[in-house]
């Protein structure tokens, strides 16, 4: 499942974390945090995660998706494994790679991408998506995450003019089942939109019995 969720962040939210970053001092080539192939596919630069202002603008991404209820419902997370934060600058780009099975020892189930700048601020850039012979082509404004299957293929297309910001990371899901987190998906959304009373409660039940059931 492919999922976009607005409003992670609010604009004001990703310019105070842009601002922070703003000391060149920050970043590091991001080749340091690929390994085989990826390595020669990787071309851009990542925020020094051992960094204080950096480690606070994780932590604070971090916190935000685990506040929102969509995101929750679709990736049921229990490790974020790693978050970073990724710059493109002109010429820089990703090129088709698929993300590694294990992360710091962590499961890789899901991915995301969080844009911290809007579209129109860089050229080219969109994070292509390869899944079931159909790519995906994605540029959301900021504070907007999307979430995919780590198993993709995929990359960022060559920035063309600005530069691109986004933070990106890896989750070991509490269902290792892609067709399961559908399925809770689904019965979540049902949840949200069934008023206080008996239904509710027997569709929490079986929510929680499936969790039960479905859940590592």
């Amino acid at each position: 499942m492919l999922l976009q969720i607005p409003e992670i962040l609010s604009s004001a939210e990703c310019a105070a974390i842009r601002g922070v970053l703003a000391d060149e001092n920050l970043w590091r080539d991001g080749k340091a945090t690929a390994g085989g192939a990826a390595k020669i596919a990787k071309s851009n630069i990542q925020a020094d995660a051992k960094a204080p202002p950096v480690r606070g603008a994780l932590v604070k991404i971090e916190s935000a998706l685990r506040a929102n209820p969509v995101f929750n419902a679709a990736a049921q997370p229990a490790v974020f494994a790693r978050t970073l934060i990724s710059r493109y600058a002109p010429g820089m780009a990703y090129d088709d790679h698929v993300d590694a099975a294990y992360i710091e020892g962590v499961r890789a189930d899901l991915s995301f991408t969080l844009f911290l700048n809007d579209p129109d601020e860089y050229g080219g850039g969109a994070l292509i998506v390869d899944e079931a012979g159909h790519a995906d082509h994605i540029k959301l404004p900021a504070g907007t995450v999307v979430l995919y299957p780590s198993s993709t293929i995929h990359r960022v297309a060559a920035v063309e003019r600005g530069e691109r910001i986004a933070a990106v990371g890896w989750i070991k899901s509490r269902v290792r089942s892609s067709e399961a987190r559908s399925v809770l998906y689904d019965l979540e959304t049902v949840i949200a939109d069934t008023t206080e009373g008996p239904l509710r409660l027997r569709l929490n039940k079986i929510r929680n019995n499936l969790l039960r059931i479905l859940g590592d």
